[in-house]
């Protein structure tokens, strides 16, 4: 019933030309690049800014959200990319089934040995090969054919090794020319070598554009008898199958290749699908499909850089590609695309009426009521706050932060020096294998764990931060995290609003068009002024380029820390000169608007003593702006108790933003849930009590605290 309601939902797609339905695949070429030059092949080439390993981890995270059921990597030769291996076990972790084409020559044992750690059951992989040896080598260059059964058999070896069970290897194969009389040897050959099956194929390209090598393969009218010959007897074989070994063909299929090479082929053999059956991901980031005239990467249509998955796939761009390919005159039989496997027209018809009359809306309401039927805890004035990254490559007020970050800078190449104010020098390093989770990064799973406890308990912080000690944008996977962060405020309401701090310098176009993206929802970006060292004209640029992008619920603030000996003017004046207008608040955090924030230091070497706000009220008088200072003589109550837990990149939990040695930690996000820590903890719940009585905690570090006097210091919202 599934997959039929899943079917009329596209056959009605397609006849009113809308995204009712996700499509089936996410097809991605992860890079054009191939170590081999085939004679017939066009397709493969370099293209410039290929998308980078968090990119595509993006991507695959959108289709599941989506309902997508095929993650289908592409290329080009897939193992080109040092990363293979580790996206692929993203997408299969993500419940993903996906299948591998390569040529097989790059499976050293290294990388067959970390193949094997993902399960047969979510990977098999497809090995091209063109015939038999002779055949093979003719096409692909000498030794080829030795090199990929290689691969093949150090695929085997690995799973061996790792105890596993036995995992699906494919052949893909041509059929053409120089192997019409080979290819059933060849096939009883790959029987014996262990492989599994066969996808026989046909020639993709035969033009003026193919090279001459290439069209010399093309299967003539000489040869015609060969082929029937050949098609009848692979047909007997479909039939009558060889044990362990299977030809994934139809018999429909392979009579359609024979017409095909005769050239009297319809394009309307079936109804062709692209568009409403496959989203198709060029290597770097732009949306394709087919342009009528079966050149696939021609009809842009988007990028995945500047749109969602699902923008692109309601997006009225992709409307009108598809009605080029409703009008294809082409002859096609890509299997890919045609769609033959038709369920019953009173039954789509049936299933169609159906949604159509109100189906989709039963089953939202009772969702919904599931939903409401939840208790729901919102934590008032409450404040999360996620540790993506402890370092900074400026010391800021914070030269902790700046030490770890030295620390890090000695294991990667001689670019980190000027890596953090270029977005792609350090996606490029990320790339590179310099950039992981254990050190000192957040990783995205830790993240989606937290959001995922939270909805599940129903525990609702009004405001979510990013980061706390260290610069957040330095994380490897920022992009993903920002929008996993965002939809966990649009579709799950565990937030209501994003605040994040940063030095701007790594706030470019990605994390502005996620913002731009995500524009209804309540952000604050906060620009740290004081982190900017001498790049302060790239966080300008990069600001100039957000105010002109974002969404209407943005706001960004240009801040400064007040320390001593500080002339407000020099720094304010050069942000209103580019732009003017902007206004100057002085003391407590603006809650509208865009402004230049002046706030008080609440740092060890300047506390937030008599002397912090005497000097806050200073430049509040040389700027003649009106000043929120806080005041020590105000009893002291602590609400870091009561509402803002903070979690350090590595899952340790402690309730005070201040406690940035992390002495007081209450728990671990990675062996227990942040809900049960903040809910049922009896050290927090003691600590609530004290806090209600004395106004702070009993802990040793709170007896002497100026924190709660602080203007920064807010839980209210």
């Amino acid at each position: 019933m599934q997959r039929l309601e899943r079917n009329a939902r596209m056959y009605l797609s397609r006849a009113l030309n809308r995204s009712l339905a996700p499509p089936d695949w996410l097809s991605v070429n992860l890079t054009l690049r191939c170590n081999l030059s085939c004679t017939m092949c066009t397709t493969c080439y370099e293209v410039p800014d290929e998308l980078s390993t968090a990119e595509i981890k993006d991507l695959i995270d959108q289709a599941a959200q989506m309902g997508i059921q095929v993650f289908n990597p592409l290329g080009g030769e897939l193992f080109m990319r040092g990363d293979l291996e580790e996206i692929l076990a993203h997408a299969a972790s993500a419940g993903f089934y996906v299948t591998v084409t390569t040529n097989g020559t790059l499976i050293n044992t290294r990388r067959a040995q970390m193949l094997a750690t993902i399960p047969p059951s979510r990977l098999h992989i497809t090995i091209s090969l063109d015939g038999a040896e002779a055949a093979n080598d003719s096409i692909r260059g000498e030794g080829m054919y030795r090199r990929a059964m290689t691969g093949y058999r150090r695929l085997r070896e690995a799973d061996t090794a790792a105890g596993n069970p036995r995992r699906k290897v494919l052949a893909n194969t041509i059929i053409h020319r120089r192997n019409l009389h080979t290819l059933p040897a060849f096939l009883d050959e790959l029987a014996e070598q262990g492989f599994d099956g066969v996808q026989l194929l046909n020639l993709f390209r035969h033009g003026p554009d193919t090279p001459k090598e290439g069209r010399d393969l093309w299967i003539r009218e000489q040869d015609q008898a060969d082929l029937g010959a050949l098609v009848e007897e692979l047909k007997s074989r479909i039939r009558t199958p060889q044990p362990g070994f299977e030809i994934l063909n139809t018999e429909q299929d392979l009579d359609l290749i024979a017409r095909y090479y005769r050239e009297d082929i319809s394009p309307l053999e079936a109804p062709c699908w692209a568009g409403w059956k496959e989203l198709y991901i060029n290597s770097d980031g732009q949306a394709v499909m087919c342009d009528g005239n079966l050149d696939f990467l021609n009809g842009a249509f988007g990028s995945t850089r500047q749109k969602t998955l699902q923008q692109l796939w309601g997006s009225s761009e992709l409307r009108a590609r598809r009605e080029v390919v409703k009008s294809c005159s082409t002859p096609c039989i890509q299997n890919c695309y045609l769609r033959r496997d038709s369920d019953s027209a009173q039954a789509l018809g049936g299933t169609a009426a159906s949604l159509i009359s109100g189906g989709i809306r039963r089953r939202a309401k009772r969702a919904l009521g599931r939903f409401s039927r939840q208790r729901i805890t919102r934590i008032p004035g409450g404040v999360l706050r996620l540790e993506l990254s402890d370092m900074a490559p400026i010391a800021g007020l914070d030269p902790s932060a700046a030490r770890r970050f030295a620390d890090f800078a000695k294991t990667c190449p001689t670019p980190i020096s000027g890596a953090w104010t270029d977005e792609g020098a350090w996606d490029g390093l990320r790339d590179r294998g310099y950039l992981d989770f254990g050190r000192g990064f957040m990783g995205l799973e830790l993240v989606r764990r937290v959001v995922e406890d939270l909805r599940q308990s129903g525990l609702v912080f009004p405001t979510v931060q990013l980061s706390w000690r260290g610069e957040p944008l330095l994380h490897p996977e920022r992009e993903p995290v920002l929008r996993e962060v965002l939809t966990a405020i649009s579709e799950h309401g565990v937030f209501e609003r994003l605040i994040v701090e940063t030095d701007g310098r790594l706030l470019g176009p990605k994390i502005a068009s996620i913002i731009a993206e995500f524009g209804e929802i309540p952000q604050i970006w906060i620009l740290n002024g004081n982190a900017m060292g001498q790049e302060e004209d790239t966080a300008r640029e990069n600001w100039l380029h957000l105010a002109q992008t974002r969404g209407p619920a943005t706001q960004l603030l240009m801040a400064w820390t007040v320390v001593e000996d500080m002339d407000p003017f020099s720094w304010s004046e050069p942000w209103q000169e580019r732009f003017p207008g902007l206004p100057l608040h002085v003391g407590v955090m603006p809650t509208a608007g865009d402004a230049i924030w002046f706030r008080r230091s609440d740092h060890d070497h300047f506390q937030a003593t008599a002397q912090a706000r005497e000097r806050l009220e200073e430049v509040a008088e040389i700027l003649d702006v009106p000043c929120e200072s806080g005041k020590e003589d105000t009893p002291r109550r602590c609400p870091g108790v009561f509402a803002t837990p903070t979690v350090s990149w590595d899952g340790k939990v402690v309730l005070c933003p201040w406690d940035i040695s992390l002495k007081n930690r209450v728990g671990e996000v990675t062996s227990g849930s942040l809900s049960q820590i903040w809910q049922e903890d009896k050290e927090v719940l003691a600590q609530r009590r004290h806090a209600k009585g004395a106004g702070v905690p009993s802990l040793e570090a709170c007896r002497d605290c100026h924190y709660p006097y602080s203007p920064n210091y807010t839980a209210g919202e």
